[in-house]
């Protein structure tokens, strides 16, 4: 059975080098006045927390966000840039002091923070605090601004939508020609256009990430058995996946994914040339040359991970109804040294990603089974636990009935059977999850639309 769904979701178009310098003038411009924007905001955030004398800890005092018509009687050159990506930087701004408030822990410091108070360089003050708001600097790539498309309406002198894709030329506010772009996926017909986000990427080409809403017909039978608490169908199919850092990942049919490892390859290439920048004068023309050639390289390396991750996560969705993994603290083995290089390289998260927005969209869900779970220890055949597995033992060898199979294998179909056997109340946690955040986004778009009836 299937039913109309609506969804959010973006596709990202490059932004092609035919087009004017006035159009490129335009982009850095809006660059560098949202960036400008939101560093004022943070400034006068750490403004307000001195004069209440706030160190840290749970005694956060009220704060006044600034407005952008404030802002701009200021600084008139932030007039020329586009409004709306002057406004979504200050809810940008509020939204990171409000995930700051919300905070468990408000008393930690940074490592560079407690590094710079040993040495007597700075002393430890709020300015160091872990996920407070911070400036944004231009030598750290912050470049990208994000506009909204305003919709005409009864009674409005506005024609037509101020973002809208016709063809291959996009159509930005505050912009006087259009955009050419590198189409290589068509939007859907009824795509309703929410949002545009213009940045540029650090080997310094353009693109823009178009938001856009459309309904679609999604299959509804492991919802309605999820919701119902039926059997699933017969021919449901799992697959379980255990993360490897030789191989990527083992899965329950024994196949090994032999991840590319697109940053071992360009490694050396990559040593020259930070060797070579290194005798060079800094900020001189020849020192600008070896940086633009080595955030090229990163950006090809970039690129080729994505491209790999999105072509496999489609084909294993495409093959299974089910897709399991475990719950690992990828965080944790990031910071390790002998385990990091791999697992950045990689980008086993962003796979887990893939794989979840896919398969929500084909109506069944990625299952995340506890990180506690003992799946390496667990023989598949028979269910005894080895306690006293170490993780230099590649081979498992049951005790009990003698099974001796290859250890990520037997983790993979381990988590398999663990997924099949909670995958129902997994999809209806997650649909109660999914219709929450619907009802709050709502609630929340009500509180806007009274605000602006009563100002």
């Amino acid at each position: 059975m299937k039913a109309p769904i609506t969804m959010n979701q973006a596709q990202v178009y490059g932004i092609s080098k035919q087009n004017s310098k006035e159009i490129f003038q335009f982009f850095q411009k809006n660059f560098g006045c949202t960036r400008k924007v939101y560093n004022l905001c943070v400034d006068s955030c750490y403004k307000q927390l001195e004069q209440a004398g706030y160190t840290n800890g749970d005694d956060l005092p009220e704060f006044s966000f600034p407005k952008v018509s404030a802002l701009k009687k200021d600084y008139p050159y932030l007039k020329e840039a586009d409004g709306l990506g002057l406004a979504n930087s200050v809810l940008d701004f509020q939204k990171a002091y409000k995930t700051f408030r919300n905070q468990k822990d408000r008393s930690a410091y940074r490592k560079s923070a407690l590094r710079r108070d040993r040495s007597g360089k700075e002393p430890l003050s709020f300015r160091g605090l872990k996920g407070i708001p911070r400036f944004h600097a231009k030598s750290a790539g912050y470049f990208s601004y994000r506009t909204a498309c305003q919709y005409p309406k009864e009674g409005n002198a506005l024609k037509r939508p101020t973002i809208r894709l016709e063809g291959s030329i996009l159509y930005l506010p505050k912009l006087k020609h259009g955009v050419k772009l590198i189409i290589h996926r068509k939007l859907p017909e009824d795509a309703h256009i929410l949002n545009a986000t213009v940045f540029m990427d650090t080997d310094g080409t353009y693109q823009v990430s178009i938001c856009y809403s459309y309904t679609f017909l999604m299959e509804m039978d492991y919802r309605e058995a999820a919701a119902q608490e039926q059997p699933l169908p017969k021919e449901t199919s799992f697959l379980g996946l255990d993360y490897s850092q030789k191989d990527f990942y083992v899965d329950s049919e024994g196949r090994k994914a032999n991840y590319p490892k697109y940053y071992r390859r360009s490694e050396q290439k990559l040593a020259r040339l930070q060797k070579s920048i290194c005798r060079k004068e800094k900020d001189g023309k020849n020192y600008q040359k070896n940086m633009r050639k080595i955030q090229k390289l990163h950006a090809k390396i970039k690129h080729q991970r994505h491209d790999y991750l999105q072509k496999l996560s489609t084909e294993l969705v495409s093959r299974y109804d089910v897709i399991v993994v475990e719950d690992i603290n990828l965080r944790a083995i990031g910071g390790c040294l002998s385990l990091g290089k791999n697992l950045h390289d990689n980008g086993f998260g962003l796979f887990r990603e893939m794989l979840a927005y896919k398969l929500w969209k084909k109506g069944s869900c990625l299952v995340r089974i506890d990180r506690m779970y003992p799946s390496s220890k667990t023989c598949s055949v028979c269910g005894v636990v080895k306690p006293d597995l170490k993780l230099s033992d590649r081979i498992y060898i049951c005790p009990e009935c003698g099974c001796v199979i290859d250890r990520d294998y037997n983790a993979a179909v381990n988590i398999r059977e663990e997924g099949k056997r909670i995958f129902l109340t997994y999809l209806k946690e997650a649909m109660e999850k999914a219709e929450e955040a619907k009802i709050r986004q709502e609630a929340a778009k009500e509180r806007r639309q009274k605000k602006k009836k009563t100002a």
